[in-house]
């Protein structure tokens, strides 16, 4: 079997213009409620502490979200890897990258959110992770039925050309089951 790989989208834009709208409420936050708190109380913010509370907890947010954009728009090694031994996904923010043929239950094209991914559900799902990365293993979890999902945005290839590749590797290669397109139940 010949070894896949697909690079990472050198397409900045998408990545560019969410930092930059992140960078604009971060100032709104800063300079508008933490400046005149009293100004912006109303019933779901009631006094001026819970709206200096809800702006740093904003601010603090901003900042992770803007880290995390950062951080995978300078990871110059992210690709993803197709080959004989299984799939690793360099752009996975879990310690789990590499997943072996061997550990896949099922192989799925699911659509979230009005995104579409490729869901790969294991024999075996152990939450390992610590920190932030344990709650967004949690949450993918939760809401998308496994934490590990290969989204077509980061790639440089388009979602149908990924789903066929991955669906032709596993109808030669593997004794996997796929599924083309559902919709994750919540």
């Amino acid at each position: 079997m010949k070894t896949i790989i697909i690079n990472k989208n050198r397409n900045y834009f998408r990545a560019i213009t969410v930092i930059l709208l992140i960078l604009f409420v971060l100032y709104f936050l800063v300079f508008k409620f933490l400046r005149y708190p009293t100004e912006h109380t109303y019933f779901l913010l009631p006094t001026k502490n819970t709206v200096v509370i809800f702006s740093v907890v904003g601010i603090l947010t901003c900042i992770l979200v803007l880290f995390i954009f950062i951080k995978n728009i300078f990871n110059r090694n992210a690709h993803l890897k197709i080959d004989n031994h299984g799939i690793y996904n360099g752009f996975s923010f879990f310690k789990k990258k590499f997943i072996k043929w061997e550990e896949i239950n099922s192989i799925e094209a699911i659509r979230y959110n009005n995104n579409n991914y490729i869901a790969i559900f294991l024999k075996d799902t152990s939450n390992t992770e610590k920190g932030l990365n344990y709650l967004f293993f949690k949450l993918n979890e939760i809401s998308m039925g496994t934490p590990y999902v290969i989204f077509a945005g980061d790639l440089d290839c388009s979602f149908s050309e990924l789903k066929r590749l991955i669906f032709e590797v596993i109808a030669k290669e593997k004794n996997i089951k796929t599924s083309v397109s559902r919709s994750p139940t919540k």
